[in-house]
């Protein structure tokens, strides 16, 4: 995929989505080699999944009935809720991203918020009553907007209070730590993982679980669809043959979340708030506000992603995507805040 911005035919000028999510680098050229001649492929969709299984779990060291395929992330939200809401609500850390329980829950009240830290840590402490009484407990990691880590002391705190643990990692292409290998010591852990956006196969959603067998047993058991399609079974296999490649667009878009913090330090309109482990960056506007400079912005064909939560009030999720894109939009901060 090309990471060069698009145009706007009537301005004439580029747009900048800094506001995206998904690999501006991906997929790779193997996805669209493999798709472009399905006939090719003669093993039946079973057979297709159980490689794909087994592939994915070798990367962790574990059998492939450690591992459950599934059409994207909202179907593995699906699943969950259709096994566990019955027991009792489900725990999130917000600040955080999980559009997909407001659609599958039957009751939004059954989500319970417990906030995190001013760090964007967990904040779990060694005894949270609150958390006995809880279903399960759902943590991103890397989060989304913060991209900031669930760590390791609180994985292990909240494996010791809750029924069961959900860790998202859809983000962590980009992260050197995954909290799957903590499946073969916990037996009530579970980790969601996905392709759709560092691998660029948002077209052909699979996401898949990773949890001991008798954990992937119910939640097979309250699966509904038959799993992901043949075309993003192939597309995923794809990717991994072309592991490489793969490797190295997630190498080139960490080094530019790298610079983009660099670059925003330098102003002082804007701070980004923490490193993170993301292809993204929560940024807070100093002077000004997102009111005031994200309308200039977008005449500028910039975008970033505010943020509505109103424990962060003025603060933006702003994505790595390009040196060009990162420059342009340096240029046009300072710009605007020329305006106040």
């Amino acid at each position: 995929m090309d990471s060069r911005p698009s145009w706007d035919r009537k301005r004439r000028s580029p747009i900048y989505r800094l506001d995206d999510l998904t690999n501006p680098y991906a997929p790779t050229d193997a996805v669209a080699d493999a798709l472009g001649d399905l006939d090719q492929y003669a093993w039946a969709d079973s057979e297709h999944a159980l490689l794909l299984r087994r592939r994915l779990g070798q990367q962790y060291g574990v059998d492939h009935r450690w591992v459950l395929l599934a059409g994207g992330v909202v179907e593995l939200y699906r699943t969950l809720a259709r096994w566990r809401e019955p027991y009792g609500p489900l725990v999130i850390f917000p600040p955080t991203g999980h559009p997909e329980l407001g659609v599958v829950l039957s009751q939004p009240e059954n989500v319970v918020s417990k906030h995190r830290q001013p760090n964007f840590s967990l904040g779990i402490t060694p005894s949270m009553g609150a958390l006995d009484s809880c279903s399960a407990t759902i943590a991103m990691s890397p989060n989304d907007p913060t991209g900031t880590l669930v760590r390791v002391q609180e994985l292990v705190r909240l494996t010791r209070q809750c029924e069961l643990i959900v860790i998202d990692e859809r983000h962590g292409g980009y992260s050197p730590r995954s909290a799957a290998p903590f499946t073969r010591e916990f037996d009530n852990l579970v980790v969601f993982q996905s392709m759709e956006w560092w691998a660029g196969l948002r077209r052909w959603p699979l996401a898949w679980a990773i949890a001991p067998p008798s954990i992937i047993a119910d939640l097979e058991a309250h699966l509904l669809s038959a799993g992901p399609s043949r075309e993003a079974m192939l597309a995923a296999l794809a990717t991994l043959d072309d592991w490489s490649w793969m490797r190295e667009t997630l190498r080139r878009v960490t080094f530019e979340r790298g610079r983009l913090y660099r670059q925003l330090r330098k102003l002082s309109m804007i701070t980004p708030l923490y490193p993170s482990w993301a292809n993204f960056l929560l940024a807070r506007f100093e002077r000004g506000d997102t009111a005031f400079f994200l309308p200039r912005l977008a005449e500028r064909g910039i975008h970033v992603h505010p943020i509505t939560d109103p424990k962060l009030p003025n603060h933006v999720r702003v994505s790595a995507v390009s040196a060009e894109a990162t420059d342009a939009l340096k240029r046009a901060l300072i710009e605007i805040a020329l305006e106040l």
